[in-house]
């Protein structure tokens, strides 16, 4: 229900009341328990001075009864002070359409009884909170007043301050849209890959040469290294961080040529920085083919390894905008959003999933359900320096 600009009316209606309050002046000196009656007469015959100094003291009684203050009617509060209307000044009246019919009404917008302007967000919420020029708006509920990234509907209905950028509710939670989008997906792959020699169950190891390549077609590795259980290897010779951990040898049966078990040397990987639940597999000698034969059963040969990295940037609160408002996550791996909680604190994430959408379905530390973060710009926004 948005305010309709009658100025003419308003005007009209405010010299009405004026007009009302002056011949309430009147009427209030027949309360001398109440109202000072003014004196606004000056003796004759007096001096020049004497009288000058009478009107003086008519003009200073007039001044001090045009103080008199009148309560609003009982019920009239704000944040629990009873509000005080000076008598020689008119009411804040606003003209609003409050029926199907377009017929319009005339409101007090400081009186809580009066009908809202818009909808169940009392006039008196918007004057308390410093925002009460949004009253006069047709889309002020959808305005964002002290510009956090929500609009003074959001903030009504979790109870925080519109006029306040450090007051505003959780980034992400139930039943609301999330302030949290998907920059971007990334996925990187690689084969890790033991020589075809060491496969022979007659041997005992005490090394093994790694390899490892982009892809099943390519002839030349991207990095080799020879490790010893217990030592770690990366996917590439820039890398330091001992991704993976040869665990152990073990022999393992796969069907041979004449279609009878054999038994093959295989080792034992742990993935140190990976999110996912498995985190430990076995590799099998040799290199899959291209074409993907046995690829994803028992029998593959080589290890596929597929990173997934998800870029999440928040769209509200105090790190919207800035550097630290864009943080990456691996596929099933937790992450802090920054600003996330109301009043700034981290939000504590998980990446669930990843759709075809690239969009992303994350579980909140506290919430029983995943929400799903949209897709945002392809192009981030500059970030604040």
């Amino acid at each position: 229900m948005a305010e309709q600009s009658n100025p003419g009316l308003k005007a009209l209606v405010t010299g009405a009341v004026l007009g009302v309050a002056a011949a309430a002046f009147g009427g209030y000196t027949m309360y001398a328990d109440k109202v000072t009656v003014p004196q606004t007469h000056v003796g004759a015959g007096g001096s020049a001075d004497s009288l000058t100094a009478e009107a003086e003291a008519v003009k200073e009684n007039l001044r001090r009864d045009r103080t008199i203050t009148d309560v609003a009617p009982e019920g009239a509060f704000i944040n629990g002070v009873p509000r005080i209307t000076p008598l020689f000044f008119s009411t804040e009246l606003w003209q609003i359409t409050q029926d199907d019919k377009q017929r319009n009404t005339v409101i007090d917008i400081y009186d809580p009884a009066a009908a809202n302007i818009h909808g169940n967000v009392p006039n008196t919420w918007f004057i308390a909170n410093g925002i009460s020029d949004a009253l006069g708006r047709a889309d002020g509920l959808q305005l964002d007043s002290d510009s956090d990234g929500f609009t003074n509907e959001e903030e009504f209905t979790s109870k925080t301050l519109p006029a306040d950028a450090s007051s505003y509710p959780d980034l992400v939670r139930t039943g609301a849209e999330p302030k949290l989008e998907v920059l971007r997906v990334d996925v990187a792959r690689a084969l890790i890959t033991t020589d075809s020699m060491f496969a022979d169950a007659s041997r005992k190891p005490e090394e093994v040469n790694i390899r490892i390549f982009r892809n099943a077609a390519d002839i030349n590795p991207v990095h080799k290294v020879t490790v010893k259980p217990g030592q770690s290897f990366d996917l590439s010779p820039n890398e330091k961080d001992g991704r993976f951990t040869l665990v152990a040898f073990e022999k393992r049966a796969f069907p041979g040529f004449t279609g009878s078990m054999q038994d093959e040397n295989v080792i034992v990987v742990r993935d140190n920085v990976t999110a996912s639940n498995e985190k430990q597999f076995v590799i099998r000698a040799g290199k899959p083919a291209a074409s993907g034969k046995d690829r994803g059963t028992p029998n593959e040969k080589g290890r596929q390894i597929s990173d997934t990295t998800v870029t999440f940037r928040v769209t509200a609160g105090t790190a919207v905008g800035k550097k630290e408002g864009v943080v990456r996550a691996q596929l099933h791996g937790s992450f802090d959003i920054p600003g996330g909680k109301a009043g700034g604190a981290p939000l504590r994430a998980t990446v669930e999933s990843v759709d075809a959408g690239k969009s992303a379905n994350i579980r909140i530390e506290g919430l029983e359900s995943p929400v799903n973060i949209p897709k945002g710009a392809s192009k981030p926004k500059p970030a604040k320096k």
